[in-house]
Protein backbone atom coordinates (compact mmCIF):
# COMPACT_ATOMS: atom_id res chain seq x y z
CA UNK A 1 0.00 0.00 0.00
CA UNK A 2 0.95 3.43 -0.80
CA UNK A 3 -0.07 5.12 1.68
CA UNK A 4 -3.63 6.73 2.92
CA UNK A 5 -6.05 8.01 0.75
CA UNK A 6 -6.13 10.92 3.26
CA UNK A 7 -3.25 14.07 4.05
CA UNK A 8 -1.45 12.46 7.11
CA UNK A 9 1.22 14.19 8.10
CA UNK A 10 3.15 14.14 11.17
CA UNK A 11 1.16 17.15 13.60
CA UNK A 12 -2.11 15.49 11.84
CA UNK A 13 -4.65 13.63 13.60
CA UNK A 14 -7.33 11.53 12.30
CA UNK A 15 -10.87 11.36 14.99
CA UNK A 16 -12.67 8.83 14.05
CA UNK A 17 -16.22 8.91 15.49
CA UNK A 18 -19.44 7.07 14.81
CA UNK A 19 -23.47 7.78 15.51
CA UNK A 20 -24.37 4.09 15.71
CA UNK A 21 -25.69 2.66 18.35
CA UNK A 22 -25.33 5.54 21.02
CA UNK A 23 -25.19 4.57 24.33
CA UNK A 24 -23.72 1.38 23.95
CA UNK A 25 -27.71 -0.14 22.99
CA UNK A 26 -28.04 -1.50 19.70
CA UNK A 27 -30.59 0.48 17.59
CA UNK A 28 -32.54 -0.61 14.13
CA UNK A 29 -30.35 -0.09 11.12
CA UNK A 30 -32.62 2.98 10.03
CA UNK A 31 -32.04 4.77 13.38
CA UNK A 32 -28.32 4.28 13.27
CA UNK A 33 -28.09 5.50 9.74
CA UNK A 34 -30.02 8.84 10.49
CA UNK A 35 -28.34 9.58 13.38
CA UNK A 36 -24.86 8.93 11.22
CA UNK A 37 -26.58 11.37 8.52
CA UNK A 38 -26.38 13.86 11.04
CA UNK A 39 -23.12 13.34 12.19
CA UNK A 40 -21.94 13.78 8.92
CA UNK A 41 -24.16 17.02 8.46
CA UNK A 42 -22.36 18.15 12.07
CA UNK A 43 -19.34 17.84 9.58
CA UNK A 44 -20.04 19.32 7.25
CA UNK A 45 -21.46 22.39 8.90
CA UNK A 46 -17.88 22.31 10.82
CA UNK A 47 -16.09 22.82 7.23
CA UNK A 48 -13.89 19.40 7.88
CA UNK A 49 -12.99 17.37 6.11
CA UNK A 50 -13.60 13.63 6.21
CA UNK A 51 -13.69 10.35 4.77
CA UNK A 52 -16.17 7.20 5.25
CA UNK A 53 -14.61 4.60 7.49
CA UNK A 54 -15.98 1.42 9.05
CA UNK A 55 -15.12 -0.24 12.77
CA UNK A 56 -15.34 -3.70 13.76
CA UNK A 57 -14.48 -6.15 15.49
CA UNK A 58 -11.15 -8.21 14.21
CA UNK A 59 -13.50 -11.19 13.28
CA UNK A 60 -15.50 -9.12 11.41
CA UNK A 61 -18.93 -9.77 13.50
CA UNK A 62 -19.55 -6.14 14.42
CA UNK A 63 -18.74 -3.51 12.15
CA UNK A 64 -20.35 0.27 12.60
CA UNK A 65 -19.84 2.96 9.69
CA UNK A 66 -17.85 5.72 10.86
CA UNK A 67 -16.06 9.09 9.75
CA UNK A 68 -12.34 9.75 9.74
CA UNK A 69 -12.29 13.26 10.58
CA UNK A 70 -9.48 15.46 10.32
CA UNK A 71 -9.19 19.40 11.37
CA UNK A 72 -10.48 18.53 15.54
CA UNK A 73 -8.49 18.42 19.14
CA UNK A 74 -8.98 15.68 21.05
CA UNK A 75 -11.68 17.96 23.03
CA UNK A 76 -13.37 18.60 19.90
CA UNK A 77 -13.70 15.18 18.73
CA UNK A 78 -14.93 13.82 22.05
CA UNK A 79 -17.32 16.51 22.56
CA UNK A 80 -18.91 15.45 19.23
CA UNK A 81 -18.76 11.69 20.33
CA UNK A 82 -20.45 12.51 23.46
CA UNK A 83 -23.37 14.89 21.35
CA UNK A 84 -24.28 11.55 19.76
CA UNK A 85 -24.01 9.31 22.18
CA UNK A 86 -20.66 7.51 22.63
CA UNK A 87 -18.90 6.16 24.96
CA UNK A 88 -15.20 6.98 23.02
CA UNK A 89 -14.11 7.83 19.72
CA UNK A 90 -10.62 6.79 18.30
CA UNK A 91 -7.64 9.14 17.74
CA UNK A 92 -5.04 8.35 14.87
CA UNK A 93 -1.78 9.78 14.22
CA UNK A 94 1.33 8.96 12.86
CA UNK A 95 2.72 8.10 16.83
CA UNK A 96 -0.40 6.25 17.93
CA UNK A 97 -4.02 4.99 17.95
CA UNK A 98 -5.73 6.12 21.40
CA UNK A 99 -8.97 5.36 22.57
CA UNK A 100 -10.78 8.58 23.78
CA UNK A 101 -13.51 8.42 26.22
CA UNK A 102 -16.44 11.09 25.91
CA UNK A 103 -17.39 11.20 29.12
CA UNK A 104 -13.91 11.55 31.13
CA UNK A 105 -11.19 13.51 29.73
CA UNK A 106 -8.85 11.90 32.75
CA UNK A 107 -8.46 8.22 30.48
CA UNK A 108 -7.17 7.68 27.37
CA UNK A 109 -6.18 4.12 26.48
CA UNK A 110 -2.95 4.37 24.16
CA UNK A 111 -2.38 1.63 21.68
CA UNK A 112 1.87 1.34 20.96
CA UNK A 113 1.46 1.65 16.73
CA UNK A 114 -0.64 0.71 14.17
CA UNK A 115 -0.69 -1.01 11.03
CA UNK A 116 -2.50 -0.12 7.88
CA UNK A 117 -3.31 -2.70 4.88
CA UNK A 118 -6.18 -2.81 2.08
CA UNK A 119 -8.64 -4.85 3.28
CA UNK A 120 -11.62 -5.05 1.12
CA UNK A 121 -14.97 -6.02 2.08
CA UNK A 122 -15.90 -9.46 1.50
CA UNK A 123 -18.78 -8.32 -0.76
CA UNK A 124 -16.06 -6.60 -3.02
CA UNK A 125 -13.61 -9.67 -2.68
CA UNK A 126 -13.40 -12.18 -6.44
CA UNK A 127 -15.28 -15.10 -5.60
CA UNK A 128 -12.72 -18.43 -4.86
CA UNK A 129 -10.16 -15.51 -3.84
CA UNK A 130 -8.63 -16.27 -0.72
CA UNK A 131 -9.50 -13.61 2.64
CA UNK A 132 -7.04 -10.68 3.16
Amino acid sequence: MSGPPYPLTRADTIHIVTAFNPGGRNATARANLRAQQALLHSIGRRGLEWWPAVGGDRAGTHAEISAAVVGMDDAQARALGWRFGQDAVFAWSSASWRLLDCADTAHDVVIAGWHAAPHAPPSHRLSGSPAA
